[in-house]
């Protein structure tokens, strides 16, 4: 990905998408969604995290990373690495609980980034 692209402002369209992503995946059920749902579902939220990991990524401003910071990335780093990702013969709920770990890693990362262009401090 190119630099101006990695840190060009996020649109507030964006942000919404990814907003009702975020509901969609963490949304409280009696039971768990079809497996297709949870697939999709988490193909779309890597999609989400990589982009945060890149525009974070690809901050120049940002003088060094706080501990926090790189411990985010790294943390997601892990989680998309091939090992760890579901497979056709992972179990239902075992890909749940990755969706929304994958998630939650997105959450992190995107309120990361809103408080960066916001120019605030990184939350301690």
């Amino acid at each position: 990905m190119n630099r101006p692209a990695a840190t060009a402002p996020l649109s507030a369209h964006d942000l919404d998408g990814v907003q009702r992503d975020i509901d969609h995946a963490l949304s409280r059920r009696s039971t768990l969604p079809p497996r297709s749902v949870i697939d999709t579902g988490t193909g779309v939220m890597v999609q989400h995290l990589r982009t945060f990991m890149n525009h974070l990524n690809g901050q120049d401003s940002t003088p060094a990373q706080s501990v926090d910071v790189h411990n985010l990335l790294r943390a997601a780093e892990r989680n998309l690495d091939v090992p760890v990702r579901p497979t056709p013969q992972t179990s239902h709920r075992d890909a749940y609980v990755y969706w929304h770990t994958i998630t939650t890693l997105t959450t992190a990362l995107r309120d990361l980034c809103l408080t960066r262009h916001n120019g605030q401090e990184a939350p301690a």
